[in-house]
C-alpha cells in the first residue's frame, strides 16, 4: 500500500501520548474526579500531530468539530489522501456498529465514503444492503460538512488505529477500507512503534512508491448521481 511515512510517523509520535502522561496535571487539579482527562489526552495528541507537520507546506489540517469532540485529520494535498488516527478499540467498536446495523453517523463511518468502489480483499462483513436516499444524504452532507473547500481534493481516507496494553502503545496498522469498513489493504506499524523513524529521516522522501492521481471529481459524480437517482424516484411515485 502507498502511503506517507512522514505522517504516519507523526501520529505515531502523537498516539505514543497516554493519559497516563498527563495525570500529573490532573493530580493538581483534583485527585477526586478527573472528567476531562481523557479529552486532553487527545487535545495533547492532536498538537503533536499538528506540530511535526507544520513547517510542510504539503499537508493540510483539517479541524472537524463533532460535538463535544474536535479531531484534526491531515491531508497530503499533493497525493490527495487524508489521514485519520484512532484506537484499535474504538475502530473495532465502529466497524461492529456498520456490521449490525448498516449505518452509522460516527465520522469515520461518513470519510469512508470517499472510499466507496474500492474492492476488499474478501467479504470481512456480512452484505450490507444498500442505505436509504435519506441516509446517503445525511453521509454525504456530513462528508462535505466536516471536510469543507477540501472535500473534492481527497481522493482516499487512510485510518491509522493504535493498541494499547497497560497504559503503552504496543501495536497499530495503517488501514485502507472501503465505504463499509471492510479493509482493502493494510500495513502492520509494529515495527515502527517499537523503533521510531526519526522525523527528519522521512521529510526528503516521504511517500513510499507515489502514484499519479487522476483529476479528482469522484464526490460531485455521486452526488450527482444520487441526485438524479432522487429525480427518478420522485418520477416514478408521479
Amino acid at each position: 500500500m502507498d502511503y506517507n511515512q512522514e505522517v504516519v510517523a507523526a501520529q505515531i509520535s502523537a498516539m505514543r501520548f497516554t493519559d497516563s502522561d498527563i495525570a500529573p496535571d490532573y493530580q493538581a487539579i483534583s485527585t477526586v474526579t478527573h472528567n476531562g482527562r481523557h479529552f486532553s489526552t487527545w487535545d495533547r495528541r492532536f498538537q503533536i500531530l499538528c506540530d511535526k507537520l507544520a513547517k510542510n507546506p504539503r499537508y493540510q489540517q483539517i479541524i472537524i468539530p463533532r460535538g463535544l469532540w474536535t479531531l484534526v485529520a491531515i491531508l497530503d494535498k499533493d497525493e490527495s489522501k487524508l489521514y485519520v488516527m484512532m484506537t484499535d478499540q474504538n475502530l473495532s467498536a465502529r466497524r461492529h456498529e456498520v456490521e449490525l446495523k448498516g449505518f452509522s453517523t460516527h465520522y469515520v463511518y461518513s470519510l469512508l465514503f470517499v472510499n466507496e468502489g474500492l474492492e476488499p480483499v474478501s467479504e470481512q462483513l456480512e452484505m450490507i444492503p444498500p442505505l436509504d436516499d435519506d441516509k446517503q444524504e445525511h453521509r454525504i452532507k456530513d462528508l462535505e460538512k466536516m471536510l469543507g473547500d477540501w472535500v473534492d481534493q481527497v481522493s482516499e481516507v487512510l485510518i491509522g488505529s493504535f493498541e494499547y496494553g497497560h497504559g503503552e502503545i504496543i501495536g497499530g496498522s495503517l488501514n485502507l477500507f472501503d465505504d463499509n469498513y471492510r479493509l482493502v489493504d493494510s500495513v502492520d506499524l509494529s515495527e515502527q512503534i517499537l523503533h521510531p523513524i526519526e522525523q527528519g529521516d522521512v521529510q526528503s522522501n516521504p511517500d513510499i512508491k507515489p502514484q499519479p492521481q487522476e483529476p479528482i471529481v469522484k464526490l460531485r459524480a455521486k452526488r450527482r448521481s444520487q441526485e438524479d437517482k432522487e429525480k427518478k424516484s420522485n418520477s416514478d411515485e408521479k
